[in-house]
């Protein structure tokens, strides 16, 4: 029901909800004024609603949860400058990758907000993401959905992406070339919880060119940031694979 809550339809009425849900109207009335009474939606002046600001404080408990905070964008937002390119940081909710934060050193570029789905198949945060995942569930999913050009580098063979996903999850790196837009590539690397659970992921994106003849450099600056928001706060635990010496990321993105 929240997600029916967009920038383009920022207001809906009960009616509306229960034909778009196809729900029974008295079932709707109820979760919509359920959720207004704990501030998850707002009711307007004319009986209809909007999201509610307890949305907010629900967010801010989310990014404290895995300790995100203002010095975390700081922090990309310096590392984007350095190198002239663009870094994302996402994670996965169970339906695809979502931008938590992102910073470029592009003006004209294109700029993720916070929330934004970045396609999970043909990107370097989605691959390093969904290799973490079971591949009978992830094949379920391909075949229910497809795999949606995005460009005509982005993968279309299911085989050619479980080999980039059992390369992303045995290096410990993803990498992607035109694939969600053409002439630009980016790698992405691993943010660890206990236990060596993912909770999240880093992507450094630059021009194709840039990245072929830096890639090496690239990596090794990746798991570096990944680092130092560890350090920072994003995470309590880093795993001994992802603190390995900077010698090894020249093999690691040679096996991507």
């Amino acid at each position: 029901m929240l997600g029916l809550f967009t920038a383009e339809t920022p207001e809906w009425g009960g009616t509306e909800v229960a034909t778009a849900l196809g729900l029974p109207k008295s079932t709707t009335f109820d979760l919509l004024a359920s959720l207004a009474e704990i501030g998850l939606l707002q009711q307007t002046s004319d009986d209809r609603y909007r999201l509610g600001w307890q949305l907010l404080v629900i967010r801010r408990r989310l990014m404290n949860s895995i300790c995100f905070d203002d010095q975390t964008q700081r922090t990309i937002a310096a590392l984007a400058q350095h190198l002239s390119a663009a870094i994302t940081i996402g994670a996965c909710d169970g339906r695809g990758v979502v931008c938590i934060a992102h910073a470029s050193a592009s003006r004209t570029g294109p700029v993720l907000a916070e929330g934004a789905r970045l396609p999970g198949h043909a990107s370097a945060l989605g691959k390093f993401l969904l290799a973490q995942r079971p591949w009978p569930k992830l094949r379920e999913r391909i075949e229910q959905y497809g795999l949606p050009a995005l460009t005509v580098d982005s993968v279309s063979d299911i085989e050619v992406l479980r080999k980039q996903l059992t390369c992303a999850r045995e290096n410990d790196l993803a990498v992607e070339h035109g694939e969600t837009v053409r002439g630009q590539s980016c790698l992405a690397v691993g943010i660890y919880e206990r236990e060596r659970r993912v909770i999240a992921a880093l992507s450094i994106c630059t021009p194709s060119e840039a990245m072929h003849s830096r890639h090496e450099e690239f990596a090794r600056i990746a798991r570096r940031a990944a680092r130092t928001l560890l350090k920072q706060g994003i995470s309590s635990h880093v795993p001994r694979s992802s603190t390995a010496a900077d010698g090894d990321s020249g093999r690691a993105t040679r096996g991507a």
